[in-house]
């Protein structure tokens, strides 16, 4: 569940603090802002936090990984996954490596866009009403992941969205935390989907 910041609490100050720091600025202000929590399921401390400063039109949305102590700003790659596994051990089961390889991917920044893991065509954002046909063509590519744990790293078989489309995929997921696209296949292409720009 998200838990969202009801007045400046001593949080906030301190992730004003350490985004102002890291932009070597005054980028951020605890009195114009907000912030959200999400716990994750395969870390023991951190959480993902969304910091968002409404002073900016439109307001400005930072993502954090925080644990109380060490905040590390998600820079668009998978640094800062990987530096916060290292503080705090994963612990990935069948249930939670899927979520752990979604929030990776859709963090990391390729050619200003993001791969995003679906589980069902519910999980698309239309840029347009899909016509009849491309409906029924998205539904039948978009299956549940398979997943398998291996030796050294988990495996999953999944569709994934990377712009207007969808591609066939398989991940693996390293018990330290690094996710590698093993195999891509393009499955539909033009649809319309919409895109995730990240800045």
């Amino acid at each position: 569940m998200w838990q969202k910041s009801k007045e400046i609490d001593t949080t906030l100050k301190r992730l004003a603090g350490f985004i102002n720091s890291y932009n070597a600025s005054n980028l951020v202000s605890p009195a114009d802002s907000t912030y959200y929590a999400l716990t994750l399921p395969f870390y023991s401390d951190f959480k993902l936090i969304t910091f968002i400063d409404f002073s900016f039109c439109p307001y400005l949305e930072i993502r954090l990984l925080d644990n109380g102590v060490k905040t590390i700003i998600l820079d668009g790659t998978q640094k800062p996954f990987l530096e916060a596994g290292s503080i705090s051990p994963l612990n990935f089961t069948n249930e939670n490596v899927y979520q752990y390889a979604m929030l990776v991917l859709g963090n990391t920044q390729k050619n200003n866009n993001s791969y995003r893991l679906v589980n069902s065509i519910d999980d698309i954002d239309f840029s347009s009403e899909p016509t009849k046909e491309q409906y029924q063509l998205l539904e039948s590519s978009i299956k549940n992941p398979k997943i398998k744990k291996g030796k050294e790293f988990y495996e999953i078989k999944t569709a994934l969205l990377f712009g207007d489309t969808v591609i066939e995929a398989l991940i693996n997921v390293s018990f330290n935390g690094l996710v590698d696209i093993i195999k891509e296949k393009v499955l539909l292409s033009n649809m319309p989907i919409r895109e995730l720009v990240l800045e």
